[in-house]
């Protein structure tokens, strides 16, 4: 079985491998590998065994150069969105489970400074994707932008935006390529993408009205680990999977616990497929089949189902 560092050195091409990235990780991950295996099974809510990882195809598209977010259509189980990390326009690609495309949507008001991740979800019985420009590699952004617009046709080419919410976080600028929606509390959660010993995660209350005041997410866990690249929560609000290069870990919340409580335990590792730099993962419209992409070209589309 492959280490954590294995997978890693795997995910990059030789030439994106930073050397001190690799000597980090091989000084800290063994003894967080250790902590997280300490909590048992029976202790975690809603714990379901998953199977091994599938390729389902390749994505037609070759204007999705690097997929950096997914997200589970609201309105079809075989329906899926995605955009391109930096670089690329306020955009965002349809595409199915056999890799065709669907469309491509421009989002009208909405800037990619560095988009890189994104949501769907229901509120109010609509459905909506929530795009996330939240990338900070310098962690000095003044603050950062959520976008929200109503899920449409891929048919339709433009969308106009519904809300752009600006927050900051309450100690300092972070890197962050994570983030969730949990549409039972309104609230949105981010990890932030750090290269020590831990990642934190924040939280942010969703405003009731369109406003121009910058939201201060606040801190409300510690992860164990270094390098999370992407997140989703379960439609239900009940789990939470946090996704690195290698694996993923999915956290369960029980009915009256907050996230900060689920946070507090140790995530449960689930195994994810070698590909290159995977920064994207969401739960399928069933809200427990998960699906990957990767920054490879042409982009590759995996499954993780859950066992019988």
């Amino acid at each position: 079985m492959q280490t954590y560092l294995e997978k890693v050195a795997v995910s990059f091409s030789p030439d994106r491998i930073w050397l001190a990235m690799t000597v980090m990780l091989v000084m800290v991950w063994p003894a967080n590998q250790f902590a997280l295996k300490a909590v048992a099974e029976e202790d975690l809510p809603s714990a379901v065994e998953y199977g091994t990882p599938k390729k389902l195809c390749k994505l037609q598209s070759r204007s999705i150069r690097e997929s950096s977010g997914i997200a589970a259509s609201r309105s079809s189980s075989n329906w899926f969105w995605t955009h391109n990390d930096s670089g690329d326009r306020a955009r965002i690609f349809a595409f199915d489970t056999g890799g065709n495309h669907l469309g491509t949507c421009q989002l009208e008001g909405a800037k990619a400074i560095d988009w890189e991740d994104m949501a769907s979800f229901e509120l109010d019985e609509q459905s909506y994707l929530l795009l996330a420009d939240v990338g900070d590699n310098a962690a000095r952004r003044k603050n950062c932008v959520l976008y929200l617009v109503v899920e449409r046709s891929p048919v339709v080419e433009r969308w106009d935006l519904s809300q752009a919410v600006r927050f900051t976080y309450e100690d300092r600028p972070h890197d962050c390529e994570s983030i969730g929606f949990d549409s039972t509390l309104r609230q949105v959660l981010l990890v932030t993408k750090d290269w020590n010993i831990t990642s934190q995660v924040f939280a942010l209350d969703w405003p009731t009205e369109n406003s121009q005041e910058v939201l201060i997410a606040k801190k409300i866990g510690t992860l164990p680990y270094p390098g999370v690249t992407a997140m989703d929560v379960s439609p239900d609000g009940n789990r939470a999977i946090v996704l690195t290069y290698a694996d993923a870990f999915e956290y369960s919340r029980a009915n009256e616990e907050t996230w900060a409580e689920a946070f507090s335990r140790a995530g449960r590792p689930i195994s994810m497929p070698d590909r290159g730099q995977g920064e994207a993962i969401c739960y399928g419209l069933d809200g427990w089949t998960l699906y990957l992409t990767s920054e490879a070209t042409p982009t590759p589309l995996y499954r993780v189902s859950v066992k019988d």
